[in-house]
């Protein structure tokens, strides 16, 4: 798989467009931050009208689709419930890292943009989530490119490291 960055603003998604954003959100935070606060602001808050009749949780496992067009330039959106802030870790990162492989590959997408999940947290760093999804990639051969939404200071970190992770392959 190769990773792309782009900035965490809606003037970068912007820039882009596509097939399919994917962000994560937590069932105990209102309103919803990083890249789900700034979409469900875009959409007019109608992310946060179906959390409030019930239809969207935020529970762990939870998966939502819903179109992005004409407010995204997206064709769909798709949200992964993180369950409670408190409980989100490396294992409960690795558990949505799955979901949203499974979830892509079931759409027969193979590029995406995608929020790392509990980014805006700081739960997880941001190259150990990295190494987490490489390893989940293992298992989803199917998925081509992925364009990260990070802060610049952790695109860097993380280049750096994957740049670091190539070499030491071709070592061996």
């Amino acid at each position: 798989m190769d990773l792309r960055f782009i900035q965490p603003t809606l003037r970068q998604l912007d820039t882009l467009g596509g097939e399919l954003l994917a962000c994560g959100f937590f069932e105990d935070e209102r309103p919803m931050h990083g890249m789900a606060g700034l979409v469900d602001w875009r959409m007019a808050a109608r992310v946060s009208r179906h959390i409030e009749a019930g239809a969207v949780t935020g529970a762990a496992g939870e998966v939502v689709m819903m179109p992005g067009r004409p407010r995204l330039p997206f064709e769909k959106l798709v949200l992964f419930g993180l369950g409670t802030r408190a409980l989100f870790d490396e294992q409960r990162l690795s558990e949505v890292l799955a979901r949203m492989l499974s979830t892509f590959s079931m759409l027969k997408v193979r590029m995406a943009v995608v929020e790392r999940p509990g980014r805006h947290t700081g739960q997880v760093d941001a190259v150990r989530a990295v190494d987490l999804l490489m390893e989940a990639c293992l298992a989803h051969e199917d998925q081509d490119v992925w364009t990260l939404v990070e802060v610049v200071h952790d695109q860097k970190r993380i280049a750096q490291h994957l740049a670091e992770e190539r070499r030491r392959k071709r070592a061996r």
